[in-house]
């Protein structure tokens, strides 16, 4: 599936049952820069309420996925490094992806998960490989 206009990636969210599960959706997306939103739910929140440590790393993983798409290639994963450094209870998450570097195989975003104030709660780099030429 070639991915160009936002459009496109909106299509693309919609048919990736992970995101759809995970209830991620795409704010923006743009050639060097995405957002994604979750809007925290019962199944988001670890036993303690607070929104789960795997929900925040997906977040970022997929906002990073997303973004590197934008060069029309596939991506997978191949490395990230996450620290968390806050947590909350309710309301909206955002995750941000910027393009540090795109080389021919590895492109490499920086992250960030955020709340609806603007409260940093990730700050990560995940480092993406290019599967298709």
């Amino acid at each position: 599936m070639k991915l160009v206009t936002e459009e496109d990636f909106r299509a693309y969210a919609k048919s990736n049952p992970f995101m759809e599960y995970n209830h991620i959706s795409i704010v923006s997306v743009s050639p060097d820069h995405c957002v994604v939103k979750v809007e925290l739910a019962p199944e988001s929140k670890n036993r303690n309420g607070y929104a789960h440590g795997g929900l925040l790393y997906a977040m970022a993983d997929c906002v990073a996925g997303i973004v590197s798409r934008t060069d029309g290639a596939d991506y997978v994963t191949q490395s990230a490094h996450m620290n968390f450094l806050h947590n909350v209870q309710s309301g909206t998450l955002y995750a941000a992806a910027e393009t540090v570097r795109r080389g021919h195989k590895l492109a490499i975003f920086h992250v960030t998960v955020t709340d609806e104030k603007g409260d940093l709660l990730i700050d990560g780099v995940v480092d993406m490989f290019r599967i298709t030429p």
